[in-house]
């Protein structure tokens, strides 16, 4: 079961063209779930992820390359392209599970005025999602380190989301319904 759960502070309400950050641990559903929100909606979709393995190449070989301070570096400044892309239309964006880590990001995104919605996945359903996924930051790491990567990243995506949408099984449709239902209600 999914539902709807708002912050007090709406300091980030977008204005009459809106941008919408998907927020949330890796494998949550950013990525799927934004874009068929999007779709619904008629919206522009960006999958920030994506975006930059366009440009980049693969993100595992990009923390081969330079690890994670070299792939926040590369994040932050494709942040900002696409941000400025969708000022003059609404758009969807799936950021990365460790987008709004950075405070240079979460500048980027207050800058602009984006309206960030935290997908509060379950931790069973982010473990069986993660599954066989070529993810850097948890390869080769046990189901405790995953927890633990979990538990702490949840604190920072409670505390810059201007609205949440728990998602506590496997009815994608439901959670698919409830961001739509939360973006037509910014």
């Amino acid at each position: 079961m999914s539902h709807l759960m708002f912050g007090t502070t709406m300091e980030n309400r977008p204005s009459s063209d809106r941008t919408v950050a998907l927020t949330g641990f890796m494998a949550c559903g950013k990525s799927t779930f934004g874009r068929a929100a999007s779709e619904i909606l008629g919206w522009q979709f960006v999958d920030l992820d994506g975006r930059i393995e366009e440009s980049y190449g693969p993100i595992p070989a990009i923390f081969t390359r330079g690890g994670e301070s070299l792939f926040r570096e590369i994040e932050s400044g494709i942040l900002e392209s696409v941000l400025k892309e969708s000022e003059s239309r609404n758009c969807i964006v799936a950021l990365g599970g460790g987008t709004v880590l950075s405070d240079r990001n979460m500048e980027i995104l207050h800058g602009n005025g984006t309206f960030i919605i935290w997908l509060d996945t379950s931790f069973d359903i982010i473990l069986s999602e993660l599954g066989n996924a070529n993810r850097p930051l948890v390869q080769e790491k046990s189901e405790e380190e995953i927890r633990a990567l979990y538990d702490t990243r949840r604190k920072r995506y409670a505390s810059c989301a201007d609205a949440v949408v728990k998602i506590e099984s496997t009815d994608y449709a439901k959670a698919i319904k409830d961001i739509v239902a939360t973006v037509r209600s910014i």
